[in-house]
């Protein structure tokens, strides 16, 4: 019976230190729909959720992750003059200590390793702004093709009509909401 009590005890330990350290769920006002082209209250056609509701739009998810890359960086430079030390003191020490050696190794292998990351975020981060930056250009285009559409329809409509067209204007149409960058 005593076994069965500490089995189970140490099974009700282990299942509560393993949900005490979890991360709590975070709930952001990202995870709010946004409103497209109108404000909350009026329901209609336009207003639609993010098909990714856990990412900030434009430029302040870019910031962001630039941040992060600089943050990234600096610390990783600081663990390379660490290491760089720890070397130092361990030639000069002329020690043949297994640990010493054994921790100068683990922290090269570790420094190799978030050295990769830093490059695949690097590579990440870049390839991101260009497609962000490439989208931002197809919206514009796609802005200035249905501009150019609606003054042909207004001419071609004042030009059925029998009336002289009118000199085009910018104002033919209601605009679309470019991308929030």
């Amino acid at each position: 019976m005593s076994r069965k009590l500490l089995a189970a005890i140490a099974m009700f330990l282990s299942a509560a230190s393993t949900w005490a350290q979890s991360p709590a769920p975070v709930t952001t006002p990202t995870d709010t729909p946004a409103v497209v082209g109108g404000d909350a209250t009026r329901n209609n056609s336009r207003s639609m959720g993010r098909p990714f509701p856990g990412r900030r739009p434009g430029i302040q998810t870019q910031l962001i992750e630039h941040k992060r890359l600089q943050e990234m960086q600096t610390t990783l430079a600081s663990m390379h003059a660490l290491l760089k030390e720890m070397r130092e003191k361990a030639a000069a020490r002329n020690s043949k200590d297994p640990v010493a050696k054994d921790n100068l190794q683990m922290w090269e292998l570790m420094l190799a390793h978030l050295d990769q990351q830093l490059e695949q975020l690097r590579v990440a981060t870049v390839a991101r702004d260009d497609f962000d930056a490439r989208r931002a250009a197809l919206y514009n285009q796609a802005s200035e093709k249905a501009a150019k559409e609606a003054r042909e329809a207004q001419a071609a409509a004042a030009a059925a009509a029998g009336q002289t067209p009118s000199a085009p204007s910018t104002a033919a149409g209601p605009k679309p909401n470019p991308p929030k960058e």
